[in-house]
């Protein structure tokens, strides 16, 4: 026997050659793992090893082979690799899967696409986290691009095409898509058409529901505030409740979606899932028309927010809406004066100059809010400049916010 020979390489390539051969995707993912709890344990069987060619020699398909090479590679070495290196190699792993993905027919192979598309994202998000650098999401997204091209340009039905592995690396492209320094629809356009196919029953309610959540996160960067909150509300809806975490996840998300919207969460929802203070007391500013609190509670926890990517179109987003409460709150005690629905200027500049502690808020600037307000149908009514008064329509001056026509869809 050859000294140098290693029983798990040997032991490997002929699985990996026996389950290529017979089209059996199912045996291929369990064999080609990506867990560090795994990758460690094979990483010590494989020390020895300095060739991996004269292993997967046997195998019928050199792109196959050169595959099964560059992942024994990785099992060798990233263990001991920095994360930023790391991510590299499983890169190339990842270059080779798709060349092998494209010469393969079927649905055999979704898979292995699973197991590699999400080792791929995991490894982006460690590389960045250890070096801040973002192009190791880069890298993911163009990969995971790819992967989904070839996915979608199976012409086979849905059913028995790659296809069924579309909405799963759609959400992770849109995922990592989120995170890169490129606007994020310079990766996610191709994503958004695996939309056609969700409702197909081929697909199981986790990818529906994961693609779901994504695409709400993706159009709520966007500012289709209408359509995030429409994915939005069927990921949390279709999440299982022991998911509790992730019904979590996705409520921080649904609120602010909601919140722009006009509809604020109860307490008991919040108390529910235990979601962070932060949410109640932006509730109850954004209810009471004080955009001053609201604004101080939303830069006293900037750093979550922009974490969760929210932190802008809560800070662009609301600034009218809560001025449109303030108005509201004004209207109501004005309502039992003469002319109730005739409120004068000076009123309203108060009630502004309050609820943004802006003293230095004059006439001009607070007309430009009311007629925002009016434009945007967030208050029916007239301005009478030259009097220097509003008046209020008689039949529900303010109504729902979600009845505003704006270009909340996609």
């Amino acid at each position: 026997m050859n000294v140098d020979y290693n029983g798990v390489a040997s032991a490997f390539t002929n699985s990996a050659q026996e389950s290529f051969m017979f089209s059996n995707g199912e045996a291929l993912a369990k064999l080609f793992v990506f867990s560090d709890q795994t990758i460690e344990i094979i990483s010590n069987k494989l020390q020895d090893v300095s060739d991996f060619s004269q292993y997967t020699i046997i195998m019928s398909n050199a792109t196959f082979e050169q595959f099964t090479a560059t992942y024994l590679q990785y099992a060798r070495d990233s263990p001991a690799m920095a994360d930023d290196e790391r991510h590299k190699l499983l890169c190339r792993v990842t270059e080779l899967y798709i060349a092998v993905q494209a010469g393969s027919h079927g649905d055999w192979l979704v898979p292995m696409m699973r197991s590699v598309a999400l080792a791929l994202c995991q490894s982006a998000q460690r590389a960045y986290m250890a070096t801040g650098d973002a192009g190791a999401y880069t890298q993911a997204a163009s990969l995971l691009l790819r992967l989904l091209i070839d996915v979608l340009s199976d012409s086979s039905p849905v059913e028995s095409s790659k296809k069924l592995g579309s909405l799963f690396v759609a959400a992770l492209l849109l995922r990592i898509s989120l995170r890169t320094s490129a606007a994020p629809g310079a990766y996610a356009s191709k994503a958004l058409e695996v939309k056609r196919m969700w409702n197909l029953p081929v697909f199981s309610p986790r990818d529906r529901t994961s693609y779901s959540y994504w695409l709400g996160r993706y159009y709520l960067v966007c500012y289709y505030v209408e359509s995030a909150r429409s994915q939005l509300e069927y990921a949390f809806s279709s999440c299982p409740e022991w998911h509790y975490h992730n019904k979590r996840a996705i409520l921080r998300h649904l609120l602010v979606a909601n919140m722009i919207r006009g509809r604020l969460p109860r307490a008991k929802l919040l108390d529910k899932y235990e979601m962070e203070s932060v949410y109640a007391h932006l509730t109850h500013h954004f209810r009471k028309g004080n955009l001053a609190g609201f604004q101080r509670v939303l830069a006293d926890n900037v750093e979550f927010f922009r974490s969760q990517g929210n932190y802008l179109i809560l800070l662009e987003r609301t600034e009218i809406l809560i001025y449109r409460n303030a108005l509201l709150r004004l209207s109501r005690i004005h309502a039992n004066s003469e002319g109730g629905h005739i409120i004068p200027y000076r009123y309203i500049l108060v009630a502004f100059r309050l609820s943004s502690q802006n003293l230095d808020m004059d006439v001009l600037e607070m007309e430009s809010i009311l007629s925002s307000l009016i434009a945007q149908k967030f208050v029916l009514g007239f301005l009478f400049h030259h009097q220097q008064l509003v008046n209020l329509s008689k039949k529900q001056p303010f109504p729902p916010i979600m009845a505003a026509d704006l270009a909340t869809h996609a």
